[in-house]
C-alpha cells in the first residue's frame, strides 16, 4: 500500500467512470436464475447493495461472506458469483474452488481468469493497493448485470453523471477538505451513516479511514442508527457523516440535536446539519452510489500523507 499512488488512483477515478460508461461486461445470460454472490470487505459491500436492488426488482438473490461456514445451499438452478478484485482474497478463493452444485460459478475480478466464466472489471492498474477504483468498477459492473436483467435504463448516461460528480468532487477537494478534516477531528472517531440500498458506501467510507490512516471508524444504516449509535451520542463527541436517501433522518436529527452531536451531511442539504457539501449531480440516487464514497476516499488519503 502506498499513500502517493493512492493519491494517484483517485486523481483518475473520473476519468475511469467516463471510461466505464460504455464498457461492455461479459456477462452470460443470467434471467429466471438464482443468483449467490460471495466476496470479504469492499466486495462484499457491493455484493449486498446488488442484492437489495435485486430483490426490489423482484430477482432472486443472496450475498454471503466467502469465510462464512454455513453458505448457502448450491442447486441447479443456482448461479454462484464471487468477487474477488484483486484476486488475492484467500476466502473467496478457497470457498469458490470448493462450491459444487451450481448451474455456473462466475468469477468477477480486476485481475486473472478463474475457473470457467471470469468478468473482467476493468478498473486497470490500481497502483496505490487500496480498494477504490476497484470499488467503483465493481459497482459498474454488477450494475450492468441489473441492466441485463431488465431492471434498469439509462445506464450509460448515468455513469457519466457519475463521471462529472466524481470530477467535481475532485477538483473541489481543497474547499471542503478542512470542513471535513475539522468535521472528524475527534478521539472518538468517525461516523458514516446512509440508508440500506447504500450501506455499503458507509461501510466503504468508515473502511477507507480504517485501512489508510488508521483511523477508528464505523459505519450505520440511517434507520438502523436509532436503535445501535444513537446511544454514542450520549457519552462521545459523535461526528457523523450522512449520506441522503432514507425517510429516518428526521429522526437520527431530532436525536442529535437533543444532544448537541455535528452531522454533516454529503449530497444534500438539511436544516439541522451542521453543515452540507454539495456535488454536481447528486440528486440521482445511481450517481450517488457511484460517486459519494470520494469525498471519504480523498479525505482518507490525504490523512494518511499528513499523518
Amino acid at each position: 500500500m502506498d499513500p502517493i499512488k493512492f493519491g494517484e488512483d483517485l486523481a483518475r477515478k473520473a476519468d475511469l467512470a467516463h471510461s466505464l460508461s460504455t464498457q461492455k461486461f461479459s456477462w452470460p445470460t443470467l434471467s429466471g436464475q438464482s443468483l449467490v454472490f460471495m466476496a470479504m470487505g469492499s466486495s462484499a459491500f457491493a455484493a449486498q447493495s446488488m442484492v437489495t436492488r435485486l430483490l426490489a426488482c423482484g430477482g432472486d438473490a443472496t450475498s454471503t461472506l466467502s469465510s462464512n461456514p454455513t453458505p448457502p445451499q448450491s442447486g441447479a438452478h443456482k448461479t454462484l458469483i464471487g468477487i474477488s478484485a484483486s484476486g488475492n482474497s484467500v476466502e473467496t478463493n478457497a470457498a469458490f474452488d470448493a462450491a459444487t452444485g451450481y448451474r455456473e460459478k462466475i468469477w468477477l475480478t480486476n485481475s486473472a481468469e478463474r475457473g470457467s466464466h471470469t468478468v473482467a472489471m476493468h478498473a486497470g492498474i490500481e497502483s496505490g493497493g487500496v480498494a477504490s477504483l476497484t470499488y467503483l468498477a465493481t459497482h459498474i459492473a454488477l450494475l450492468r448485470l441489473f441492466e441485463s436483467l431488465g431492471c434498469i435504463t439509462g445506464l450509460e448516461k448515468t455513469i457519466e453523471s457519475a463521471a462529472v460528480a466524481i470530477a467535481d468532487i475532485y477538483v473541489s477537494k481543497e474547499t471542503w477538505l478542512p470542513e471535513l478534516i475539522n468535521h472528524i477531528t475527534s478521539p472518538a472517531g468517525s461516523y458514516f451513516i446512509a440508508p440500506a440500498d447504500r450501506l455499503c458506501n458507509a461501510q466503504q467510507s468508515s473502511l477507507m479511514m480504517r485501512e489508510a490512516p488508521r483511523l477508528p471508524s464505523v459505519a450505520c444504516e440511517t434507520g438502523d442508527w436509532s436503535h445501535i449509535d444513537v446511544y454514542l451520542t450520549k457519552t462521545l463527541d459523535y461526528r457523523a457523516i450522512l449520506f441522503p436517501g432514507s425517510k429516518w433522518e428526521d429522526q437520527l436529527f431530532k436525536w442529535t440535536q437533543e444532544r448537541g452531536s455535528q452531522v454533516l451531511t454529503i449530497g444534500f442539504d438539511h436544516p439541522q446539519a451542521t453543515s452540507s457539501l454539495r456535488y454536481k449531480n447528486d440528486s440521482d440516487p445511481l450517481v450517488r452510489l457511484l460517486a459519494e464514497t470520494t469525498y471519504a476516499e480523498i479525505l482518507s488519503q490525504h490523512l494518511w500523507v499528513t499523518a
